[in-house]
């Protein structure tokens, strides 16, 4: 089993979806695969902190919300600020040039968030890409 075989089962491993031969030669692999072994693992612990995430309560520490609010009160005035006006100018007539997109449920969205976002996906699908180019390089026998 190669390893780009491997990284297209790896979700289907760690829900348990694979019948008992490719699990089984799954895991024979990853006794011969660091690399291969490393990933599933630290893919594996990644899902586990994102499922776990929703049920782990977050309390502040004591008395954080009176130190927010104190160094809120501490912050210049924002007409102090002329650069942080300017800012807020454009990005005004930005939102009013591009407008807003309607979400389901009566709410909406600034554009610019959503060009935002779609830039950050990309940004990171570019990241992921690199990463498994570089992978596969170092697979290759030289």
């Amino acid at each position: 089993m190669d390893c780009s075989y491997l990284q297209a089962l790896a979700d289907r491993y760690l829900d348990g979806e694979l019948g008992y031969l490719e699990s089984a030669e799954f895991e024979r692999h990853l006794r011969s695969c660091a690399s291969c072994a490393t990933e599933l693992a630290e893919t594996g612990a990644v899902r586990g902190a994102l499922a776990a995430w929703g049920s782990i309560e977050l309390a502040p520490p004591p008395g954080f919300a009176q130190r927010v609010i104190a160094a809120v009160e501490r912050e210049p005035d924002a007409a102090a600020r002329p650069f942080q006006r300017a800012v807020d100018g454009r990005l005004q007539e930005i939102d009013g040039l591009l407008g807003r997109v309607a979400l389901p449920g009566g709410r909406s969205m600034l554009v610019r968030n959503l060009i935002g976002w779609g830039l950050a996906a990309a940004a990171v699908l570019i990241g992921i890409e690199r990463r498994h180019v570089r992978h596969s390089r170092e697979l290759r026998p030289s």
